[in-house]
């Protein structure tokens, strides 16, 4: 028989960590579950243990390394379940997780075919839920409930944004399916773009219990493999390009608040690559990533930062520089 749900695994060099994974997953209250563990090329002997703990207690692929989306896409192509679930492997859930969610569902899944859940983080000083961080932009009422703003949400891939954390969430296989997936493209928020991708296809309900543990560990232990460019801000920058790209198509049919914010990002992140293409001495790009920020968003500050690039580059960059306190870090790349 087929399983109720896939739970979809993606892991790399972790065959210790991913144990206490798996293990959450197996321990789940709702018992009709498949684990498919996805190994993205891992060279630590990951399929070895996993087959001497678990044997056919779960479904072991490899892969070579090609990073989590491609490694999340072969889960769900393997996936036999009417449902997909998807948990990384840092991460872990508390054992009632999936029997709250088909709670919610049964009670809303007649507009709602993907459901999440709160989320604990650990190994970090953070000790508010993402519920509880995310209250200013939008409150979770009442144990259960149906967020229509989702979409709005998942514009933004942090803060406010990460409200819908990926390993809370579980959807029907056919919806999942139907978004072609992650995009492979994609090695930076790739989880909200295809829920966002996924937003337009289906209503989301929610749990507001924190059944899942996330692990915020410091970047340079979780970003490994094809994912350590995350460190590089152009890099951040383009990924973050592409996906909003990607976001601004699928917006065309939703509210003109969430079309708004994604050309108020998209407006953003030329401003920022600007900001490095001063910092490379490469005028040209600069200039023309200024002037693409205006057509986005026609703000003052990005004006007046396109209008000095064409008469004064280096004056533009001692202006980024004094606006951004002398660091590169800036969450709205301005």
């Amino acid at each position: 028989m087929k399983p109720q749900v896939s739970v979809i695994i993606p892991t790399y060099n972790r065959a210790a960590k991913v144990q206490a994974t798996i293990e959450s997953a197996l321990s789940q209250s709702f018992t009709d579950i498949e684990v498919i563990v996805v190994d993205d090329g891992s060279s630590d002997d990951t399929g070895k243990i996993l087959g001497e703990v678990y044997g056919d207690r779960i479904r072991y692929y490899f892969q070579k390394n090609q990073g989590v989306s491609v490694a999340r896409n072969k889960g769900i192509e393997e996936a036999r379940g009417e449902w997909i679930a998807f948990l990384d492997s840092d991460d872990l859930w508390e054992e009632d997780k999936l029997e709250w969610q088909f709670k919610a569902l049964k009670e809303f899944g007649r507009c709602c075919n993907a459901c999440y859940t709160d989320t604990r983080l650990y190994n970090h000083i953070e000790t508010r839920t993402l519920f509880k961080i995310a209250e200013g932009n939008y409150c979770h009422r009442g144990k259960m409930g149906v967020n229509a703003e989702v979409a709005r949400l998942l514009v933004k891939p942090g803060g406010a944004g990460m409200v819908v954390c990926m390993s809370s969430l579980l959807a029907r296989a056919d919806s999942v399916k139907q978004t072609g997936g992650f995009n492979p493209n994609l090695r930076f928020s790739e989880e909200s773009e295809f829920m966002f991708r996924l937003a337009a296809a289906t209503g989301f309900c929610y749990v507001n219990l924190a059944l899942v543990c996330k692990d915020q560990s410091p970047a340079g232990i979780r970003h490994v493999g094809v994912s350590t460019d995350w460190d590089k801000l152009e890099f951040v920058l383009q990924q973050s390009q592409i996906r909003l790209e990607g976001l601004s198509r699928f917006s065309q049919g939703m509210p003109g608040e969430v079309r708004k914010l994604v050309r108020e990002q998209l407006g953003c992140v030329h401003s920022g690559l600007s900001n490095c293409f001063l910092e490379a001495g490469q005028y040209r790009k600069a200039r023309e990533s200024a002037w693409k920020a205006t057509q986005f968003d026609l703000t003052f500050n990005f004006a007046m930062k396109c209008l000095l690039t064409w008469i004064s580059p280096r004056l533009a960059l001692r202006a980024v520089r004094r606006h951004q306190g002398n660091t590169r870090a800036s969450a709205s790349f301005m």
